[in-house]
């Protein structure tokens, strides 16, 4: 029989309270160590995803930064056309009087045309012409298996614009006398065309994907080889990084375990031709499918990100349109015949010429003559 319920009751309650009290520590333990579990994996995840991912190789990315870029606009100052003529049988008897310098075909797609511009801030910018988006271009053949999007960014010009008739048709009222090929009934436009019509005054300005208020996502990546930091630059479609994306920026490479040597040397490839620049400012994935480097890896799949990445900030990164701000009577341009004659080849396809060059500038003074001699011959 119980003489005292109270004090056992008392009892009872204490022990009761002192399990309660040693669980609720426990669970908090128990709380404390999965919220810890969740947020190590989640580190882990953001910055080491090489960790959880077999099929890619990481880099990191040095540096990152994203901002919004507006189109840039250039006044021309001073114009060039220089041909390129390759052939023995063009070679004219005597050179002496020819500038002497060099010139290395790197055996990607020979190029006979150059358009050199000098602008008013004193910059400069050099295009082959077969380096376009125009009605001459190359684009055809990939666009089969690679997004369209892609030729709104790099080098070229704007199809829209220098394939139009009516923005010719303006063009050539400067040139009095000179043959209109649009009245013709098989016209076909060229980007020769336009380009042998600009005059100094008229205004290039970047269109293409900047024209949609595109970002640039700047980042700096380590060379394996070298250990130098190497600065890129890809444009993509999307703004700031939202406040919930908080990974570590990270440049991805597809991997392949049945060839890890070659891989690696290919990757090596893309860090090298930092300094090598064999397609110039850029490395594009049109040439160098399986070694592309992927930045949307770490970003989702919500960005979209062009197909190409730079290694500077060039007017040209973008393709050009044109504002015909240019006055005809000051009209001014030189064109430079240069006669490639070989020197050498490398194991990497390059061929190196000495370049001997010769040139004639046209101004008012011999408009009709430019006319005669270079318009109307490529017009035929």
């Amino acid at each position: 029989m119980i003489q005292n319920p109270s004090k056992l009751s008392l009892f009872f309650s204490r022990v009761t309270s002192k399990i309660n009290k040693k669980v609720k520590i426990a669970f908090a333990l128990l709380l404390f160590v999965a919220l810890g579990m969740f947020l190590y994996n989640a580190y882990q995840r953001a910055y080491k995803p090489y960790l959880y991912d077999k099929n890619n190789y990481y880099y990191k990315a040095y540096n990152y930064s994203v901002k919004k870029i507006i189109p840039r606009r250039k006044v021309v100052k001073d114009i060039e056309i220089e041909v390129l003529h390759f052939g023995k049988d063009d070679f004219p008897d005597n050179l002496s009087t020819y500038k002497v310098s060099h010139y290395t075909d790197k055996g990607i797609d020979p190029r006979r045309l150059f358009l050199h511009i000098t602008f008013t801030d004193n910059t400069n910018m050099t295009l082959p012409f077969g380096q376009v988006t125009s009605t001459e271009n190359y684009s055809e053949r990939f666009e089969n298996y690679l997004d369209h999007k892609v030729f709104e960014v790099g080098p070229g010009f704007d199809k829209e614009w220098f394939s139009n008739a009516e923005n010719y048709r303006r063009m050539i009222q400067r040139f009095p006398g000179l043959h209109d090929k649009t009245m013709d009934t098989d016209f076909e436009l060229y980007l020769r065309d336009f380009l042998f019509l600009i005059v100094p005054g008229d205004t290039l300005y970047q269109t293409g994907a900047v024209k949609d208020g595109v970002s640039e996502y700047n980042f700096q990546l380590k060379n394996p080889k070298s250990g130098k930091m190497q600065r890129y630059i890809i444009y993509g479609n999307e703004g700031d990084i939202p406040i919930w994306d908080w990974q570590a920026p990270f440049v991805t490479f597809d991997k392949d375990d049945a060839n890890k040597e070659r891989t690696k040397e290919r990757i090596q490839d893309f860090f090298d031709d930092y300094d090598i620049r064999e397609y110039g400012n850029l490395w594009d994935e049109r040439y160098n499918i399986t070694t592309f480097p992927r930045l949307n890896s770490f970003r989702g799949d919500g960005y979209n990100f062009y197909k190409m990445v730079f290694y500077s900030d060039e007017f040209r990164n973008f393709p050009l349109s044109l504002d015909l701000t240019g006055k005809s009577e000051n009209f001014k341009i030189t064109i430079t015949d240069s006669y490639l004659e070989e020197e050498s080849r490398t194991t990497k396809d390059e061929i190196h010429y000495l370049k001997y060059s010769t040139y004639k500038t046209y101004d008012a003074s011999n408009k009709e003559a430019y006319i005669n001699d270079i318009l109307n011959y490529h017009a035929k």
